[in-house]
């Protein structure tokens, strides 16, 4: 047994010292893809040989790009633009979960929010309850309409609460100085 081991670690010790032969003398002799030898070409016949102005022209292409870029850029800032608002106001909303833990409340948050895709979902903490909320209705009706949609979606114990909701409105935003009628 003893031999054996004796005879892979000489195998190994010479497989080693032939990997790292072959590799010096490969880089010793290294060659181009012509058949050529590779000659070593020091640094500073690069720097003699290099000439800034033969990328004048590179540069003017840059900066006639920049120059472009900035004028689009203002030319879009002249145009009108739309921007979402915000507006907390006092309505209703569909509480479909409730729990002291907030792994739980996330994990449900996830799952309401794969499921019920055109509603907001929320995660309300009320100490020291979690609570997952949908929606953001004006009124009761809103609420009462769409709670029978997500109980049949697999939310049974769902119900109708009040709560602050948030109304979104797209608004226009002229630039500043544009007095442009439409």
């Amino acid at each position: 047994m003893k031999h054996w081991v004796f005879v892979i670690a000489i195998a190994v010790v010479l497989l080693v010292l032939s990997g790292c032969s072959s590799s010096e003398s490969s880089r010793k002799s290294s060659t181009s893809p012509t058949g050529e030898q590779d000659h070593k070409v020091p640094g500073s016949h690069f720097e003699r040989a290099f000439n800034p102005s033969d990328y004048d022209d590179e540069i003017e292409v840059i900066k006639n790009q920049h120059e472009f870029e900035q004028q689009r850029a203002a030319a879009e800032r002249q145009q009108d633009s739309v921007v979402v608002e915000s507006e907390l106001t006092q309505g209703f909303r569909i509480q479909i979960f409730a729990t002291g833990s907030f792994d739980e409340a996330n994990a449900m948050r996830q799952t309401a929010v794969q499921r019920l895709t055109e509603d907001s979902v929320y995660v309300v903490f009320d100490p020291p309850v979690y609570k997952v909320r949908v929606g953001d209705f004006r009124t009761r009706v809103e609420a009462n309409q769409r709670l029978g949609v997500i109980s049949a979606m697999g939310f049974a114990d769902a119900w109708v609460v009040g709560d602050k909701i948030t109304i979104r409105k797209s608004v226009r935003v002229q630039p500043p100085g544009n007095t442009r009628k439409r």
